[in-house]
């Protein structure tokens, strides 16, 4: 007590009071709380969740509902957004009908007659705008096709146009500019037929509210896009590589191709690797390798054809765009023209067809 004592005749000395020496804190209305839950919550959220896991594996995943489910669906705002999101313009009932599923249409007439109402839709469906865009599509990727690889064999242009006509291209394109959610079909998720069939009705309805060429640079942007990435080589695989490059000498006026070992590594392993040079009137042309003579005779051919086509590795990037516009009379002229046959190819043929 004394000490305490002393401490305040010394801070009355020196002039300190207690509002100095002291901060006053904060009043809060702090209220304690105590979470608790049932003994019974937890084995009960987990009994819930393991069943919801047994239901989704029994129906293939979890359930997925449609778009046009929610509350605030609308049909008519979601298809205006639509054509303001790809910068186009579409006559609304050709809009409209490509989107359209046959089955839609089908199940929506049986329901209904099942309930007594007269069962005659208005509504068209997309199978002639699917078949005619489908035709255009082919046209229009066709004669990018020969416009930008002028000195390939038409083989490779149509392997080419077959990986980007394909099922699984085509519905990965429908699906990344929001189709599944606007398209009307019975199934739902809908199959990839239908994606397929709804984004080449797309192509046609664009054909006849803007225009052929609007459709041909929609074609060319979301679809030849998709060669991006991708060797172009690789989608095609010709049957005897090395029959194929001696045609093209022959036909070159040039001597047959003559393979040479240039060196080799654990031929007496798993992991042997041979390089092989290909060479023609004592000129160096191509080499590959491989894990046998065979095989990288095989590769140093299909390496030469590459330098022959023009779809080497290093080749410049496919143009798109801007650097389209001043082609797109030339992909016009092309899309009925097809290149040279492998069997009929030449440089000089391919030269003068390009000049």
């Amino acid at each position: 007590m004394a000490a305490v004592w002393k401490t305040c005749q010394q801070c009355l000395r020196y002039g300190l009071t207690n509002k100095s020496l002291y901060t006053a804190l904060p009043a809060i209305n702090v209220i304690s709380k105590r979470t608790f839950k049932a003994h019974f919550v937890a084995p009960t959220l987990r009994e819930l969740k393991r069943r919801k896991d047994v239901e989704d594996d029994r129906n293939g995943g979890p359930k997925i509902f449609h778009r046009s489910t929610f509350l605030e669906w609308n049909y008519d705002a979601e298809i205006f957004a639509f054509s303001n999101r790809l910068g186009e313009k579409f006559n609304d009932s050709s809009l409209r009908a490509a989107l359209t599923h046959r089955s839609y249409v089908e199940r929506e007439t049986a329901r209904l007659s099942e309930i007594g109402v007269d069962s005659n839709l208005l509504l068209q469906d997309n199978e002639a705008l699917s078949a005619e865009g489908g035709e255009m599509m082919s046209k229009f990727i066709n004669g990018y096709l020969r416009a930008v690889f002028t000195q390939v064999p038409e083989e490779l242009i149509q392997a080419m146009h077959d990986f980007l006509t394909s099922t699984s291209t085509l519905q990965t394109v429908a699906k990344h500019i929001g189709l599944g959610d606007l398209m009307l079909c019975a199934d739902f998720p809908c199959k990839p037929e239908t994606y397929v069939k709804s984004f080449k009705a797309i192509v046609a309805a664009l054909a006849e509210s803007s225009g052929e060429e609007r459709a041909r640079i929609f074609v060319q942007d979301l679809v030849v896009t998709q060669l991006y990435g991708q060797d172009v080589n690789e989608l095609w695989n010709p049957a005897d590589p090395v029959g194929n490059l001696t045609a093209i000498l022959k036909r070159e006026g040039k001597a047959e191709p003559e393979f040479r070992l240039i060196r080799q590594a654990g031929s007496n392993s798993i992991l042997a690797v041979y390089y092989v040079g290909l060479y023609s009137d004592k000129n160096f042309i191509a080499e590959g390798a491989g894990e046998s003579l065979e095989i990288a005779k095989e590769m140093a051919a299909r390496e030469a054809l590459k330098h022959f086509f023009h779809t080497e590795d290093s080749m410049r990037a496919l143009p798109f765009g801007r650097q389209l516009k001043n082609i797109q009379s030339k992909i016009a002229e092309l899309e009925n023209q097809p290149n040279l046959p492998l069997s009929k190819w030449i440089s000089e043929k391919v030269t003068s067809v390009v000049h």
